[in-house]
């Protein structure tokens, strides 16, 4: 559906009180659990607040994970006759201890005791974001010409940063670009650091793996979407501000003019949550329309303030933008994840990308067009719960706390789900020009994984929550060797409305 756009576009003046409201959409990561787990309240044991897989009638000492409503709580275990003590955790409201079946009632019969979990052997799942997008069967090959791992294929990442001497990166990073300019005082604004750490918290290091990374020190079990693309990294620091992102696409735009590198995807988890029409002249907007003018996809994290519609991220609304939502392993939409605007809002909303593209491309034509210039539905999704990727041991987010993951960390966001997809774009790209011998427009890649993605898989999908679908790269794949990448109009949109 379509509707005209009607309104003016607010002049924003006040740049560093814009800049407060860009943040990172990280969203659930280990870190970000540390002091914001919401409860309703305290709850009795009677409440089924022990895990089914504990066993209350036992003597037997049981591994235990006990969660509290405040880390300070923990140390009530001490009243306990605890055979062999107890744990605390720095920051989580969590103690660790082996406790009795009787012990584990009286535990859970404490108001401040919020759940008492067993010690479960768990999975990563970065190796599932392979499965369920269909990336392992590309990297292996299964029933194509070859198979691909984007190793024709540079992508960037604007991020917090890289850890360039990381085992799974190093090889395949390029270039580490760190901010290091005032635009008002001098000319650089960006260094190639070379194999170092630039990245403060680790946001940017795990997207870059899900990208790209080698699987080094997993033999392959966390390997990235595209394994052998060529990567770089801008480090737009954790204090983010709209200049510093026109600078990266500045930069990395010069430099592909100038035949020093030649990036086609481009892999963005930030964003501004606010709910104003799409405005093809914020500079935002315009960095993204140049970069995809020059063959380099952007690709968005639809943002962290979902379920209510009307939240996607700004940035994600361009026709030429590919806006990514996330969901869990077994593909529904997580709560977290933005959604666009319903189809009964009060004001501007549209679903069709092919209308708003040609109106785009009138309206930087210099023309006045009559229509619709953004889209107010997400592109894809694909997986953004509980990604596992790259971490430095040292890194803010890292959390995994095991001696044989320390180079690996789980995290939550469309930030995890947005990095999938762009290593997706780089997995078509990478098959349409080993097979043609030329790459592909960006407008056809974005078209190709729209139209392949699978819109029925749950229910409950609209348009709001995952636009076209779940992502199916395998699909995409298969059209980019065929030289048979989509038209507009080949996408079936999941229903509007939640």
């Amino acid at each position: 559906m379509t509707d005209t756009t009607n309104s003016t576009t607010e002049t924003r003046t006040d740049a560093a009180s814009a800049s407060t409201r860009r943040r990172f959409v990280a969203g659930v990561g280990a870190a970000g659990l540390a002091t914001t787990l919401p409860f309703a309240g305290s709850a009795a044991a009677d409440e089924t607040i022990v895990d089914e897989t504990l066993d209350t009638a036992s003597d037997a000492l049981q591994e235990t994970l006990v969660v509290f409503e405040e880390n300070d709580q923990v140390d009530r275990l001490a009243e306990l006759d605890l055979a062999l003590g107890y744990h605390s955790f720095a920051v989580l409201p969590v103690g660790y201890t082996e406790l009795t079946g009787e012990q584990l009632l009286a535990v859970a019969d404490w108001d401040e005791v919020r759940y008492v979990s067993a010690n479960r052997d768990l999975e990563y799942f970065n190796d599932d974001s392979r499965e369920t997008t269909g990336a392992d069967r590309v990297q292996d090959g299964e029933d194509l010409e070859t198979a691909y791992t984007g190793e024709n294929v540079h992508t960037a990442v604007i991020d917090t940063g890289v850890d360039g001497a990381h085992p799974d990166l190093e090889g395949n990073l390029e270039a580490n670009w760190q901010w290091v300019g005032d635009p008002l005082e001098q000319d650089v604004l960006w260094e190639d650091l070379g194999p170092v750490n630039t990245d403060d918290n680790g946001h940017g290091t795990h997207c870059c793996g899900t990208v790209g990374g080698d699987g080094t020190e997993s033999d392959g079990e966390y390997k990235g979407i595209a394994p052998d693309t060529a990567l770089t990294s801008y480090s737009a620091n954790l204090s983010l501000t709209l200049v510093t992102i026109v600078a990266a696409y500045d930069h990395m735009i010069e430099r592909k003019q100038s035949g020093e590198t030649d990036i086609q995807v481009v892999s963005n988890s930030y964003g501004l949550a606010e709910d104003e029409d799409y405005d093809p002249n914020d500079p935002g907007n315009v960095a993204t329309w140049h970069a995809f003018e020059a063959d380099i996809l952007p690709v968005f994290a639809a943002g962290n303030d979902g379920p209510e519609t009307n939240t996607l991220n700004f940035y994600t609304r361009g026709p030429h933008v590919l806006g990514v939502a996330a969901t869990e392993a077994d593909q529904t939409v997580t709560d977290f994840s933005s959604r666009g605007r319903s189809p009964d809002f009060d004001g501007v909303t549209n679903y069709d990308r092919e209308t708003a593209f040609e109106n785009h491309q009138a309206f930087y034509s210099g023309d006045d067009p009559d229509g619709p210039l953004g889209v107010y539905r997400n592109g894809v999704a694909a997986k953004g719960g509980s990604v596992m990727s790259t971490l430095n041991p040292t890194h803010a987010l890292q959390a995994t706390e095991t001696d044989e993951e320390i180079f690996y960390g789980r995290l939550s966001g469309t930030s995890m789900a947005c990095p999938g997809v762009a290593g997706c774009a780089t997995l078509v790209v990478d098959a349409y020009y080993e097979t043609h011998g030329e790459y592909p427009d960006a407008i056809d890649v974005l078209k190709t994984l729209e139209a392949t993605a699978v819109e029925d898989v749950h229910d409950d999908y609209t348009a709001e929550s995952v636009g076209a679908g779940f992502a199916d790269v395998y699909a995409a794949v298969e059209r980019a060797e065929a030289d048979d990448l989509a038209d507009f109009g080949e996408a079936t949109i999941a229903p509007g409305g939640e």
